[in-house]
């Protein structure tokens, strides 16, 4: 997704792509990532993001645009997060929690999703998209270890003892 960007290449557990200048574009998750992901909720989206080379073009990083964005075309919803790729850094490792409450805004509105907002984005996922283009000049980027991760909800009765927790599992 997204403009002037060389040809991606994929490997069997990095996928790599660039760009000539200062275009924003974006890794674009496979099928397996997309769907009825509603179990995800609470859990989180981690991968490690890095260059092999960038030239900022003696200009800062463009920073207005999401790094990390999710869509629902069903539910006509496109949240965001900003700042999660570091300024500077050749590599990075994240774990983005996949709650209303950690970051994301709406593409539309700059606001806030409500957890049923939330749910009903990850229930009906259609995109992932992780961010490739941020420097003005050339970029050679790289983005590998993408997983998405069940989370947890208890349910507890009051007065009874919560269930034991279970790890998480990568959906």
């Amino acid at each position: 997704v997204g403009e002037e960007c060389k040809p991606l290449s994929h490997g069997p557990k990095m996928a790599r792509g660039g760009d000539l200048g200062n275009a924003t574009w974006y890794f674009s998750a496979p099928a397996k990532f997309l769907g009825a992901k509603k179990e995800a909720y609470g859990g989180f989206l981690t991968f490690r993001h890095g260059y092999f080379e960038y030239d900022s073009d003696g200009q800062e990083p463009q920073s207005m645009a999401f790094d990390v964005i999710l869509e629902s075309e069903a539910n006509d919803m496109s949240v965001g997060r900003r700042a999660v790729l570091p300024a500077w850094s050749f590599s990075s490792n994240h774990q983005l929690d996949l709650l209303e409450t950690a970051g994301w805004l709406h593409a539309a509105t700059n606001t806030p999703p409500s957890r049923p907002e939330m749910m009903r984005l990850l229930s009906k996922l259609s995109a992932i998209h992780i961010r490739g283009g941020r420097y003005h000049g050339y970029e050679d980027v790289y983005l590998m270890d993408v997983s998405l991760v069940s989370g947890r909800r208890e349910k507890v009765v009051p007065g009874s003892r919560p269930p034991p927790r279970e790890e998480p599992r990568e959906l």
